[in-house]
């Protein structure tokens, strides 16, 4: 037994000892290198920069020319009045378009600087010269714009805070929230770690993690980009080398100057001093216990714990970040309650990046697969989906009457996300209502029961239901829905029932289609949070994202297909290596002929349903969407899409309160107005209809085949096998019923 034991105590001392040597080589190569990243930050290499989509010019997409004019005013291009002579000038001319267009490397290839000849045909490009040789081009590129330069907050970060500048309170909020033991344990925190485990598996207080400040140092500084176990291996060894390297005070100041504390506009903050100027206008030395504690409780998550997101958020972790320092005796109980009765004085924010919560989005996204070091000083490229004079309209539209809002779009035909607001100022409230936000669609889910119900082919849009008093009995109690307006019709069509939003003949098509047919229909879709498991799911009561529901009604403006939203379209090293790149295609999920005919209803919502006050707002495209209001108008949805784009508005307070309007009064003027704009960017066409389908003309009032004698007749379109075989009964054929509907016309 004693045998066994020394040679597996053996075999560890000489697997321990191999990699100490590899890991002490590693370590020697990198040394200088990261030791002048400490102690100079000011050598960081350069910064990231992020790119909006660029421009394909090409006569296949038909791209208009407004968007192309927008698209170079946006890039700075000079307008001439003769020919341009170098790259960044342009010339509008009466029979077409003469630009100089710059230089530019993209992810596959170099475009050189060229001019070029664009040729129209009713404001539509179906030409483009190179004027070098009279070539004959088949499509070439526009830059793309820069939506910001990604680095470590050099410029403020080059003030390195010195731990004997501070109040001993500063860093001592930093100690009690992350790393109490710090001046205790050496790289790693047996006891830190042994709690955390304990703490993780009981799920009984807020969990403070494991990592010691030394290891979150190693971290931040690391130049490996992916998250692997070979960077986690190297990244504990670079700890225990900077144990030795370094004492305990430099360790702690090293950690101050380097921390992540969040995103002020296009400035990333780094460092203590660039989150007190950001957050409280002030250099560090000047903090309070308050304000100090408000930092510290931060670090877990800069954006969500941000006393400009969420006051009351920031205000419980101050008072968890105060107690622990309390506890820990580095405050006195004097100095707890002036702190905890001190109020926060906040700077006044500046003019935010038009994409800043899109850039968050992004960051926080590439956050889980690269380094925030290589982020932010690996000098890469990223090349995103964002389309800058969507998002330009995107911004400008989205001014709501009350509360908060977002607003999202995407390319019907991939999923790229062209536009992206999660609120109505970045500066004063960042947080990501198109993404983080989850609330109830209220009848904008309505969709995803008719889709599921004609799917089935228990129904066809022409299908009768009950419209009268409905009483459902469950354990909860019984539950009573009602129509918006209270009132009841007799029988309304399935089409009626999605086109007016009729709540009680909706539960009645969910009783009919089946609750786990309708939840895997919006599966299928997108939709991925959790679903109630009882019929109120068919008027929209389990909460979903904006960017969710928006990306779930893709089946609808994509013909059938699935669509991901994605944001990224490449990402580039310093060398020019691909680290990523997008080739995302969406998946049949229903069958074109299926989703048309919900795109028929939904195109009828916004000419004679409730949302035909588009028309009012000056939306006469050929568009489709749905109006969505929470119970108690908490929550205001639309959701619509065109052939060239797709766009969900959400419009809702941040703690549950009353808009006072529903959806068609506050969601659906932001919706249009936005639509508006940018279809004069890019025309949509007519929905195409399937030729699978049959073709009927019917009486609304029967669903059955129309007579002569009909008052009201509909063309209707139904699933091959389910269209009706018989005849209305309600009214007579023949000259008896051409003579009756004459008489009631006149």
């Amino acid at each position: 037994m004693w045998h066994k034991t020394s040679k597996l105590f053996i075999r560890m001392a000489a697997g321990t000892a191999v990699l100490l040597v590899v890991v002490s080589t590693y370590l020697i190569h990198k040394g200088h290198e990261t030791v002048s990243r400490l102690v100079h930050p000011e050598t960081i290499p350069a910064s990231t920069a992020v790119y909006s989509r660029w421009m394909d010019l090409n006569t296949r997409e038909s791209c208009s020319r407004e968007r192309i004019l927008a698209w170079l005013q946006r890039l700075g291009y000079e307008r001439m009045t003769g020919d341009p002579v170098k790259p960044g000038q342009y010339r509008d001319g009466l029979f077409g378009l003469t630009a100089f267009v710059r230089s530019f490397r993209y992810p596959d290839q170099e475009y050189p600087a060229q001019i070029l000849e664009l040729h129209f045909s009713n404001q539509r490009l179906d030409g483009i010269t190179a004027t070098a040789g009279h070539a004959k081009l088949e499509e070439w590129r526009l830059e793309p714009v820069l939506l910001a330069e990604w680095d470590s907050g050099v410029k403020t970060a080059r003030v390195q805070v010195r731990i004997s500048e501070l109040p001993p309170y500063v860093p001592r909020a930093i100690l009690a929230m992350e790393d109490k033991r710090f001046f205790q344990h050496g790289a790693f925190d047996p006891i830190g770690i042994a709690r955390a485990f304990w703490v993780d598996v009981r799920h009984a207080q807020l969990r403070q993690g494991a990592s010691t400040i030394s290891q979150q140092l190693a971290r931040s500084i690391f130049l490996d980009v992916h998250r692997t176990w070979r960077r986690k291996v190297l990244e504990a060894a670079l700890a225990m080398y900077l144990e030795i390297r370094f004492s305990k005070p430099q360790l702690l100041e090293m950690y101050i100057n380097q921390v992540y504390w969040g995103q002020d506009g296009p400035q990333t903050l780094l460092g203590i001093e660039s989150a007190a100027e950001s957050l409280f206008g002030k250099p560090a030395r000047l903090l309070t216990v308050a304000e100090s504690a408000v930092l510290a409780g931060m670090l877990q998550s800069p954006r969500r714990y941000s006393p400009r997101n969420a006051s009351a958020v920031s205000a419980e972790r101050k008072k968890i970040v105060l107690g622990l320092m309390r506890d820990q005796q580095y405050i006195t109980e004097d100095q707890y309650a002036a702190a905890m009765a001190e109020p926060l004085h906040l700077a006044p924010v500046g003019k935010s990046n038009e994409a800043a919560y899109f850039l968050a989005m992004l960051r926080d996204a590439l956050g889980e697969r690269y380094e925030l070091t290589a982020l932010l000083n690996g000098g890469w490229k990223i090349f995103t989906t964002l389309d800058p004079l969507l998002q330009h309209l995107a911004v400008q539209s989205l001014k709501p009457p009350a509360g908060q809002a977002a607003l999202v779009t995407l390319d019907p035909k991939t999923g790229a996300i062209r536009s992206w607001v999660g609120g109505t100022n970045f500066q004063t409230n960042p947080f990501d209502h198109a993404i983080d936000a989850k609330r109830q669609p209220g009848s904008s889910f309505k969709p995803f029961v008719a889709l599921a119900a004609l799917e089935s082919r228990k129904v066809t849009t022409a299908t009768l239901l009950d419209d009268k008093p409905l009483t459902l009995k469950g354990i909860q109690g019984s539950w009573t829905p009602q129509n918006y307006d209270r009132k009841y019709r007799g029988k309304v069509s399935v089409w009626d029932s999605v086109v007016y939003s009729l709540n009680v003949p909706m539960v009645r098509l969910a009783m009919l289609t089946g609750l786990p047919s309708i939840v895997e229909a919006a599966r299928r879709a997108g939709i991925e949070s959790p679903l109630r498991e009882d019929l109120s799911l068919a008027l929209g009561s389990s909460e979903v994202s904006l960017v969710e529901l928006t990306g779930a009604y893709g089946v609808f403006a994509s013909e059938g297909k699935r669509l991901r939203p994605y944001s990224i379209q490449s990402v580039l090293d310093q060398n020019g290596t691909v680290l990523e790149d997008a080739r995302l295609l969406p998946e049949t999920a229903f069958a074109p002929e299926l989703v048309y005919l919900v795109t028929q209803m939904l195109e009828a919502v916004l000419q004679v349903g409730t949302g035909k006050a588009s028309q009012s707002f000056g939306l006469m495209i050929p568009a489709a969407g749905k109006t969505g209001t929470s119970e108690n108008f908490q929550d205001a949805w639309f959701v619509g899409y065109t052939t060239r784009l797709l766009c969900g508005v959400w419009v809702g307070y941040d703690t549950p309160k009353s808009l006072g309007h529903s959806a068609a009064g506050i969601a659906l003027p932001i919706w249009s107005a936005f639509m508006k704009e940018a279809a004069n960017l890019d025309l949509p066409e007519q929905f195409e209809a399937p030729n699978t389908l049959v073709w009927k003309t019917i009486d609304p009032a029967s669903g059955l085949l129309a007579k002569t004698g009909c008052p009201q007749r509909r063309k209707a379109a139904f699933l091959a096998g389910t269209e009706p075989v018989q005849d209305c009964h309600l009214h007579p054929g023949g000259l008896t019923g051409l003579f009756q509907r004459w008489r009631a016309k006149t």
